[in-house]
């Protein structure tokens, strides 16, 4: 009952201010992202023998997200937090015999990265069309991989043996967890009412890399209200 009393005094007081003051938003963004941290699959002369890797993803995906934004009184600066999803393919065909009794076939296997960012950021209005925005992001990575190993040492047995991995390495079972900083800039050419339309563009660096980790290009709708 008091979550409820709660909700619901929240949700009367962003009723009201929107109806005195036009100084929330709630927009959404879906487009391009490339991504700079795919190209990690290590040339079959550099890595020891009977070891073959699938990690590679494609350059160029998809990402989408959603914000809510508070536009401070009389002022031209915005605070808020957002969420993000990007996506990433690659498409693996391979067929290899690996062993006296082992084949090894993939056919058009797609392998996924996807990070989840959540952020915080603040925003800078120039003009009535154009902004600049920075802020931080903590990116939970999910990486699904494939590689396998001839006269593997298998631990749980005993034994050498060919080793195939099939995995999806994430924050819960591999601590793939990172935190960044991102600029970015928004432009908007078309507005109907408390609708707009424009284009976004952001890029991200992770702090344990030290380099950029993406970036976007993306038409984004916002709503005042």
């Amino acid at each position: 009952m008091k979550k409820l009393l709660i909700s619901a005094c929240l949700l009367l007081f962003i009723l009201t201010a929107s109806q005195a003051q036009h100084t929330f938003e709630l927009n959404v963004n879906y487009g391009v992202a490339g991504n700079f941290q795919l190209d990690y699959e290590q040339p079959q002369s550099e890595v020891p023998g009977g070891f073959v890797s699938f990690y590679n993803k494609n350059f160029l995906g998809s990402i989408g997200g959603i914000e809510f934004q508070w536009n401070i009184k009389d002022s031209k600066a915005s605070i808020g937090v957002s969420y993000d999803r990007e996506s990433h393919i690659g498409e693996k065909n391979y067929s290899q015999l690996i062993g006296n009794d082992t084949y090894l076939e993939i056919i058009d296997f797609k392998l996924r990265h996807i990070n989840e960012m959540y952020s915080v950021f603040y925003k800078r209005r120039l003009s009535e069309k154009l902004l600049l925005t920075g802020g931080a992001f903590f990116v939970n990575p999910k990486m699904q991989e494939i590689e396998y190993l001839t006269n593997a040492f298998i631990n749980s047995t005993q034994t050498i043996a060919t080793l195939v991995s099939i995995q999806e390495r994430n924050g819960s079972n591999s601590n793939l967890v990172d935190a960044g900083f991102f600029i970015g800039a928004e432009y908007y050419f078309y507005k109907s009412g408390n609708f707009q339309l424009g284009i976004q563009s952001r890029l991200f660096h992770t702090t344990s890399l030290g380099e950029f980790e993406s970036i976007t290009l993306t038409p984004k709708l916002r709503y005042t209200f």
